[in-house]
């Protein structure tokens, strides 16, 4: 018997969960290199995050240069979703 269910992922495609693993990886690295307190560090996950997957979206939409595909996922359009958004973010005072 298992503890962990994967039954609430099972709706999301599999493009949407990459892509929120992209931008979380991608807003950590912004902070790293240009963020302030510690305490905003998860508001700069969460926005790495849909503004990854808005950036696979946008990518696709306008059907993006892909150098880099993992599956359905373009990661140069979802990480460059995220870095302009948290940059954005950190420009406005995050």
């Amino acid at each position: 018997m298992s503890l962990i269910s994967p039954a609430p992922l099972t709706p999301l495609p599999p493009w949407l969960v990459l892509a929120g693993l992209v931008g979380v990886i991608n807003a950590a690295a912004c902070f790293m290199l240009i963020g302030r307190r510690v305490s905003r560090l998860a508001w700069y996950a969460v926005l790495g995050m849909l503004a990854a997957c808005l950036g696979q979206v946008v990518g696709a939409a306008v059907q993006a240069p892909q150098p880099l595909m993992i599956g359905d996922l373009n990661v140069l359009a979802a990480s460059a979703g995220a870095w302009s958004v948290v940059l954005a973010a950190r420009l406005t005072g995050l």
